[in-house]
């Protein structure tokens, strides 16, 4: 472990992954005390790690508002959608809106004002948002974001500047590295593989209650065919992590969210043990900026796995993935 330069790239890598944990944390608190879910269990951290770029966090929480007018004004005034549909509609509009503003910041402001990271959570974290704001209005949803996004930014930021420059306890320069991406691609493959989650998932083959492991994970999963390890730490993780809880949950069973934060909990821990171990074996490193939403994957896909088991969990995330790399394959022949 080291310290590391306040400001730095690895300062940045390390305060995203703390500032997430405890706007993860501070949401499940608040959920159990006001049984009130703020855009799922992980927005409030996903947007709080996001602050230091704070136009990502405007456009995400705009586009969740536009999404939830939309629905309350014009679709349920011609259509009665189920909650599944709801929020298939939310991810969409996240989707169409993400890809204006990823492709058309650089024109107007002549560089790019996102992070790599806005290229996977700006496609899901409108859609979770757009859900509690149907599910529960504005009041409920939107006040408390307002001040838990801050205060899980301001908590990250002293912790990371304690752990990572007053103290030697930085893990990030050992793990990470700043790995070169084309944002819009990788925005691309994420959008197609929410668009196809939701074709499987509520669309045409949805008589079949098929899963895909999370919205984004089969995009990533052909995102990073170019680094074989990737997939290896995703498919160890997801494997070591639904064996984990499985054993823990014949003593304590969890539902809702309860299960998560834990699937969650396991899911970091084995995701950053395995990274430290490839590191270790082979010397390559990771990206840091993106592998907080790696680090929850593996979660996500032992939840379906639980919940739905490994046949519809696997025969819907193979159908996605092969999708996926249908789409991406000839991009990447042209590019």
């Amino acid at each position: 472990m080291h310290s590391v330069e306040f400001g730095s790239y690895y300062f940045l890598v390390d305060l995203i992954h703390v500032t997430f944990l405890v706007g993860l944390v501070l949401s499940y608190l608040y959920f159990r005390h006001r049984q009130v879910s703020v855009g799922g269990s992980l927005t409030v951290g996903y947007l709080a790690a996001s602050l230091y770029m704070p136009w990502n966090v405007v456009f995400t929480v705009a586009v969740s508002v536009v999404a939830w007018l939309l629905i309350k004004y014009v679709i349920l005034k011609i259509w009665l959608p189920r909650p599944r549909q709801i929020f298939a509609i939310g991810l969409f509009v996240g989707v169409i809106c993400g890809a204006i503003w990823v492709v058309g910041s650089e024109y107007l402001f002549g560089k790019q004002i996102h992070g790599m990271e806005f290229a996977l959570i700006g496609v899901i974290v409108p859609g979770m948002l757009c859900n509690s704001l149907v599910k529960q209005g504005p009041k409920r949803t939107l006040i408390p974001l307002v001040w838990m996004g801050p205060v899980s930014g301001l908590v990250g930021l002293g912790l990371t500047w304690l752990t990572s420059v007053a103290l030697p306890l930085s893990f990030s320069s050992a793990l990470f590295e700043q790995i070169p991406r084309s944002e819009p691609k990788f925005f691309g493959i994420a959008a197609a593989s929410v668009l196809c989650a939701i074709l499987i998932q509520d669309g045409f083959l949805k008589n079949l209650k098929l899963r895909t492991g999370g919205y984004i994970t089969a995009g990533l999963l052909v995102a990073s065919t170019i680094n074989p390890r990737y997939i290896a730490v995703l498919a160890a993780s997801a494997g070591l992590v639904w064996a984990i809880y499985s054993l823990y949950a014949r003593r304590v069973p969890l539902f809702g969210k309860d299960r998560f934060i834990v699937l969650c909990a396991l899911s970091i821990l084995t995701v950053v043990a395995l990274e430290g171990l490839v590191v270790v074996l082979t010397g390559h490193r990771v990206g840091g900026a993106e592998n907080i939403v790696f680090c929850i994957l593996p979660a996500i896909v032992a939840n379906d796995l639980v919940q739905h088991g490994w046949k519809r969990t696997g025969g819907g995330l193979a159908i996605s993935v092969a999708a996926c790399a249908a789409i991406a394959a000839p991009v990447a022949a042209l590019s």
